[in-house]
């Protein structure tokens, strides 16, 4: 087995941002080398689909892995770079971690650049990477802002304080960057200036947008209170179409229930609510089909030709594309906590053992019939969503001594 480690060094010194209105960074947005290739957004593409159709993988091996003194997320793949998002602590100590982005060789696994941000006064958010025309997009806690930083040399472009931490990666399109950020779906340009923003009273919007031909697709939870808090009584929870260069409302779709991450294709939005797998016409949100799910509440979704595939509790559940019925069902010994990834035969998912000695570990799931056809013991006791690029799978998770793993295995 090839393996090379790489150790993320704690860093002191925080860099200098600058706000989206005194840009001090290169201005230049021009795209890398083969920038699509591999998992550059968390989709991998506008469209949320969590899909790597090209991807197969029988009997994974661990080519390098990096530790980092501290929580890591869910990386970004573009062209020959891993962009990892990071907690690290600040020179004096500091109680929480502040947040860091990470630029690793994809083959090798060195560190090419990183980037602190904030102070000692600043902490980590949590909200995965996303590359997008030479620019890796960011959300931190530390000044509740989104950061646009180059993805060749880990400068900062510029960052937009919003308020409020940014927990959940960016989508963007067609020289838009759009972002849900609680009370307001928000897009900028790619030079950081604000286009416009999307509200509605008595919602919350907390999952990361999908973007598709121009329009941006948004779901709602309903919070009459104002505290980001699932109300039980959520009919007035919506779907909204929306303008990607104006922010225009397309069309509003209530759906009566919490809205999910949203996956498109073929003309069909799939998403899962608190009972139910929906499919909404992408022309003007009416029903197409509707799977209910009981009790058992599933995330993000991803999908292929021919099925849509969720997580939620211990179960994999694989739907029909076309009519929303389950064609198989798998039950893990524990909790699936990532969203799932589905590749040419496995759908590969990770799970989470915070109360028990087991370590997490990922499954990959037949696509056809739901029997695992690998497992990978994971370092800690929570995995996070894998990613892809070209023939490898990353795996990152966290351990309970506060420790980040990333691996790549191929």
């Amino acid at each position: 087995m090839r393996r090379r480690q790489v150790l993320a060094s704690l860093g002191a010194a925080a860099l200098a941002g600058c706000n989206a209105q005194n840009l001090c960074g290169p201005r230049d947005t021009e795209p890398l080398p083969n920038e699509d290739a591999g998992w550059p957004q968390q989709g991998p593409t506008p469209a949320n689909q969590r899909r790597a159709p090209s991807l197969s993988m029988t009997d994974p091996t661990e080519t390098w892995r990096i530790e980092n003194d501290g929580p890591v997320t869910t990386p970004a793949v573009s062209g020959d770079t891993v962009y990892l998002s990071a907690g690290v602590r600040d020179d004096e100590g500091g109680r929480f971690p502040v947040g860091a982005l990470f630029a690793f060789d994809r083959e090798t696994g060195t560190q090419r650049w990183r980037t602190v941000f904030g102070d000692p006064h600043g902490a980590y958010a949590g909200c995965p990477p996303v590359v997008y025309r030479g620019t890796v997009y960011v959300g931190d806690a530390g000044h509740y802002s989104l950061y646009a930083v180059s993805a060749r040399t880990g400068a900062i472009r510029w960052h937009a304080q919003l308020g409020g931490s940014v927990n959940r990666p960016v989508s963007a399109a067609d020289g838009v960057v759009c972002l849900a950020q609680q009370d307001h779906v928000i897009a900028f340009d790619t030079m950081g200036e604000e286009l416009w923003r999307y509200s509605k009273s008595g919602h919350v919007f907390l999952t990361t947008p999908t973007i598709v031909d121009g329009t941006v697709y948004v779901g709602s939870v309903f919070s009459p209170d104002g505290d980001n808090n699932e109300s039980e009584d959520d009919h007035a929870s919506v779907v909204a179409a929306l303008d990607l260069q104006t922010g225009d409302v397309v069309w509003e779709a209530a759906r009566g229930e919490n809205c999910n991450p949203i996956t498109a294709a073929d003309g069909t939005l799939y998403f899962s609510g608190a009972n139910a797998i929906h499919a909404l016409d992408m022309t003007d949100g009416s029903r197409v089909w509707e799977q209910p799910t009981g009790d058992r509440r599933f995330g993000r979704l991803a999908i292929d030709d021919e099925r849509v595939y969720a997580t939620g509790g211990s179960q994999a559940v694989a739907f029909g594309r076309d009519d929303g019925e389950v064609r198989w069902r798998y039950e893990a010994d524990t909790y699936l906590r990532s969203h799932p990834m589905v590749t040419a035969n496995s759908v590969v998912a990770a799970t989470e053992n915070p109360q028990s000695d087991d370590a997490a570990v990922a499954y990959a799931l037949d696509v056809d019939s739901g029997d695992p056809r690998w497992t990978l013991e994971l370092d800690g006791k929570m995995g996070f969503a894998p990613v892809a690029g070209e023939n490898r799978v990353y795996l990152s998770s966290y351990r309970a001594d506060e420790r980040g793993v990333l691996v790549g295995v191929e």
